[in-house]
């Protein structure tokens, strides 16, 4: 991978230049160099939504449309990749108190600029600080940033496309595969998160679904 035409794409789509951007070229460039990616391609799941994702789009092909990107809200940098079919895999992982993360001084910089309190200085500074990163995390050697270990096993499935049915608490159309029966009606998952006061209980997942979904045929 030429690593700054790389770059150069992402930002492009992206739509301006940052450290997440190039942290994500470098979770990109890590896997491409490792898979096979000649048949069916990859299959990414990102614990994350940050910047760095737009690079994995880009640089990988996958997609939330083509539902190979899949996204688990866990907050952590870290990105598994997996071969379509064959059941093996990286798991890709930022270092901590590496340059993938803000200083002090950033999260401070960046509170200020956020709550409308910060001086021309501090954006000044910001601004600097952060352009140092972006360089820095397209320069350095891929062990001061990033983890990389092999995984095997099956690969997440996503949502099959399906038919949809009325939510009936929003009167929305909804998948029959994200409906739930909630004491014999059927809703979405807003729907049925309100139904449950905001916090689903640990045996949510027991509901029944839709009859017509993939879920209830297991």
């Amino acid at each position: 991978m030429d690593r700054d035409q790389a770059y150069k794409d992402v930002v492009a789509f992206h739509r301006h230049e940052c450290p997440g951007a190039a942290f994500g070229v470098r979770v990109a460039e890590a896997a491409l160099s490792r898979l096979d990616t000649s048949q069916d391609g990859l299959v990414v799941v990102s614990e994350i939504d940050t910047c760095a994702v737009d690079a994995l789009q880009v640089l990988t092909g996958c997609t939330y449309g083509k539902r190979n990107l899949l996204h688990q809200d866990n907050g952590r940098n870290v990105f598994t990749f997996w071969e379509h079919g064959n059941g093996k895999g990286l798991r890709i992982r930022a270092k901590a108190d590496s340059i993938v993360y803000r200083t002090k001084e950033l999260w401070e910089l960046s509170d200020r600029i956020e709550n409308g309190t910060a001086s021309p200085q501090d954006e000044s500074r910001f601004a600097e600080l952060q352009a140092e990163r972006t360089v820095q995390l397209l320069q350095v050697d891929e062990e001061e940033i990033l983890t990389v270990d092999e995984v095997e096993g099956a690969a997440p499935q996503p949502k099959r496309l399906a038919p949809v049915d009325t939510c009936e608490e929003c009167g929305e159309p909804t998948s029959v595969e994200t409906l739930h029966d909630h004491r014999g009606r059927m809703l979405c998952p807003a729907c049925h998160l309100d139904a449950h006061g905001g916090t689903l209980p640990a045996n949510h997942g027991d509901h029944g679904h839709h009859p017509h979904s993939h879920a209830h045929r297991h």
